[in-house]
């Protein structure tokens, strides 16, 4: 499982540009980014915090469960 910010961060611009989704990033915080992926017709259709330090395996496993609709089964890993 991808465990540094950036890994997640470059992980999830890679699976966004495969599956044609936006990335934006609504809002920061010195512990998680807000996520909003957006698709052809600019329907949001993920939401999810992006632990940025402070990183734990709860955050990381409620990161890929937010996101697994979209990207796949396993796709921190």
């Amino acid at each position: 499982m991808l465990t540094a910010y950036h890994e997640i961060r470059d992980r999830i611009y890679m699976l966004a540009r495969e599956r044609a989704v936006r990335v934006d990033w609504a809002e920061t915080t010195p512990l998680f980014r807000l996520l909003l992926l957006y698709d052809h017709r600019q329907v949001v259709v993920a939401r999810a915090s992006v632990p940025v330090k402070g990183i734990s395996v709860r955050a990381l496993e409620d990161l890929q469960a937010d996101l697994e609709h979209v990207f796949g089964k396993d796709w921190l890993r």
